[in-house]
């Protein structure tokens, strides 16, 4: 065994220090860049976070300030939340992207129509309350659930 050992220090003592001294440097850069991108993307997720928060209070996780028009209400939001969704789309894994880009085409889509499917009446008939409050929490609870699909793609970031 010492043998080996002699061997081995003899090889560090004939052999030139560039080599050694170029991979040391190449591993310091990778660790570097890697701390970096690290903290570029706690920074991303919680930007996205605070954004959809923020942006979304009352609206989400409980509705308790829910607008009249859904649509006017997210119309001046939705650039502020589309600035969240490109930044953190950076740092989603490319088997996730897809389905990562779906979700927020269903929440834009809903936001900008409000979900609600046009009915093709030519007279405008005064709708019972109860339809309009089932029509509403159906709205409520369907806006949720695209709000919930966005915000669990940051979970993975967060362990």
């Amino acid at each position: 065994m010492e043998k080996y050992i002699e061997q081995i220090l003899l090889y560090f003592q004939e052999a030139p220090i560039w080599p050694f001294l170029l991979f040391g440097l190449v591993g310091v850069v990778a660790v570097g860049v890697e701390f970096v991108n690290r903290r570029r993307r706690a920074d991303a997720v919680a930007y996205y976070d605070s954004i959809f928060r923020e942006e979304l209070v009352g609206l989400y996780p409980v509705a308790t300030r829910w607008p009249d028009d859904l649509v006017a209400h997210m119309q001046q939001r939705l650039p502020i939340l589309r600035d969240a969704f490109e930044t953190l789309r950076n740092f989603i894994p490319q088997d996730q992207l897809r389905k990562y880009n779906v979700a927020w085409n269903k929440f834009y889509e809903f936001s900008r129509t409000g979900g609600l499917e046009q009915e093709n009446t030519s007279e405008d008939s005064v709708q019972e309350p109860e339809a309009v409050q089932a029509r509403q929490q159906q709205q409520q609870q369907t806006f949720q659930q695209l709000v919930a699909d966005l915000l669990i793609y940051t979970e993975q970031f967060k362990k």
